[in-house]
């Protein structure tokens, strides 16, 4: 064999994994894992009220090697057996940044379960998922908490214009959008970083034998960041498209552009460690711009103060807002009427989101039999609509956000600015329904971990011994008595089936399964339908 030969038969066994580093390492993540298997197997095994304390007992090393190994069913289990405070801790310890999202998650399913003010919470959110941040996205994951209890919550009835500001103040949004980094071309800032170009460009061409490649690298991070703060258009560009005028709102990439000059300067001071919004007069682009057809005069912080007043009053805003409210209350597609008469009353109150949802609700279209079950629930309108209507008690709602993920909505983790889709295909599709389904059946069951739910409290009483006339009364408890012929043929059907009802031919006394009949119910037609 020649050498080429020989160092492609070498090549082809490094390739194979043969390398004995690269051995050594999986070796060790197969000892990892079979290990973090068996010591969760024996905490498993263990009564529920020892398993924390056997988890504590176990080093800092093994307890991230066993979250980071356990399959996803025993890590489940071994969650759902502990209290609220001792899951916190246990996930502070091993994924701090992670319980931040899992207490927000959280949070929100219990205040739209159980909040007294359903409006506030519906119209809660609403408002955050059209003004959407994503919870992953760096200090976001730190800012979000707030911005959605100081910012959105205490506006949602209030002016559309200090709900809009406010937003474009925060510094989840401007971190989000990157409005924090936009830097006019112009300005002091960007006019510095030009003149430090120039001279590094001069020190490169003294010393252009002696640098080597880690300098090289250096240069090229500092022309990226350079790059990076530039002028930044995406936060102005989605004020205008997704949050005021909309995509057919009548502005161009050059207001698009404008705009973005005009914001140059609203940053956050410190964004790593949380801070407030300030105006940066260095990195403010100077002179005048033109947007919408409107001049600003150079005006420091003032100018994106007007700007974003225009928007807010602008005809075409209150078009798509009351058009995306109307099809938040009545329908996917609402008639274009009711659109104008809301947009009227938005532009007379100066946009007064209270008295436009006045006019909404208030319209004949909101009562028309035509608007009854015309929207399909959103994941979270579904699992909270079900704990609802079953009175159930939830002490862990973690499960609860698990299965939203799993029907494609996990909260605050829509990552584009748009938001999530209100709309009847984005959720109508086999896989989704199924997954609608398997969640009704887990809580009508009793098999939802965190979640407790007693059949017997729907009847008010004693529960009908007879199967027909238990799906009649949960029928009427749980979908107001309004179900097709065709659904409850169906649940009949499925009830007569053994897997289903637990109920053998030689047992023809056992009561029937009040779970199974009330989980068919929940994941029928009708119970997706608002």
């Amino acid at each position: 064999m020649d050498a080429n030969m020989k160092a492609g038969a070498g090549n082809s066994a490094n390739n194979n994994g043969d390398d004995p580093a690269m051995q050594k390492e999986k070796q060790q993540r197969h000892e990892e894992r079979m290990y973090a298997e068996l010591k969760a197997q024996e905490i498993l095994d263990l009564p529920p009220d020892q398993r924390y304390e056997a988890i504590m007992k176990l080093s800092p090393e093994e307890r991230r090697a066993m979250a980071g190994n356990l399959k996803n069913e025993d890590r489940q289990q071994m969650l759902n057996d502990l209290t609220p405070q001792q899951r916190e801790t246990l996930i502070a310890m091993n994924n701090p940044q992670q319980l931040v999202q899992i207490e927000l998650q959280q949070g929100k399913i219990f205040h739209a379960a159980y909040s007294e003010r359903q409006l506030e919470e519906v119209m809660t959110d609403f408002w955050f998922n059209h003004f959407n941040v994503f919870v992953n996205k760096g200090p976001d994951r730190y800012m979000i908490t707030a911005y959605e209890r100081d910012v959105i919550r205490p506006r949602v009835f209030g002016k559309f214009k200090d709900l809009l500001m406010a937003t474009a103040q925060s510094p989840a949004m401007l971190f989000y959008l990157d409005n924090w980094q936009s830097v006019g071309p112009n300005s002091d800032v960007a006019q510095r970083g030009q003149r430090a170009g120039k001279k590094g460009f001069n020190r490169r061409r003294q010393n252009v034998n002696f640098g080597g490649q880690n300098q090289n690298q250096q240069q090229q991070q500092q022309q990226q960041q350079r790059q990076r703060r530039g002028l930044n258009e995406n936060y102005a560009r989605e004020i205008m498209e997704l949050h005021t005028l909309g995509v057919d709102g009548g502005y161009t990439q050059k207001d698009v552009t404008e705009l973005a000059r005009v914001l140059t300067g609203w940053t956050i001071e410190q964004p790593q460690r949380g801070g407030d919004f300030t105006f940066n007069e260095r990195m403010h682009e100077p002179g005048t711009k033109t947007v919408l057809g409107e001049t600003f005069k150079e005006d420091g912080k003032r100018e994106g103060e007007r700007a974003i007043e225009m928007l807010a009053k602008h005809p075409a805003t209150a078009k798509f807002i009351s058009r995306k409210l109307a099809m938040r209350f009545v329908s996917d597609n609402p008639s274009p009427a009711l659109v104008d008469r809301m947009a009227q009353t938005f532009l007379n109150s100066d946009g007064d989101i209270r008295e436009v949802l006045r006019t909404l609700f208030k319209s004949p279209e909101f009562w028309a039999a035509d608007s009854y079950r015309a929207k399909v629930k959103t994941p979270l309108e579904f699992v909270v609509s079900a704990i609802r209507a079953t009175n159930a008690d939830v002490n862990n709602a973690l499960p609860l956000a698990q299965n939203l993920n799993r029907m494609g909505m996990p909260l605050y983790g829509m990552q584009p600015p748009t938001g999530y889709s209100m709309k009847q295909e984005t959720w109508v599709n086999s896989a989704a329904l199924l997954d609608r389904m398997n969640f009704a059946l887990a809580l009508g069951s009793g098999r939802l971990n965190g979640v407790q739910i007693d059949p017997q409290r729907i009847f008010n009483g004693t529960a009908p011994t007879d199967a027909s006339a238990a799906q009649a009364v949960l029928e009427q408890a749980l979908l107001d008595g309004d179900v097709s012929a065709q659904t409850h043929q169906t649940i009949s059907k499925q009830l007569s089936d053994p897997t289903v009802s637990g109920r053998q031919l030689d047992d023809p006394a056992r009561p029937p399964n009040l779970g199974a009949i009330a989980g068919l119910i929940l994941g029928s037609p009708e119970f997706q339908r608002r």
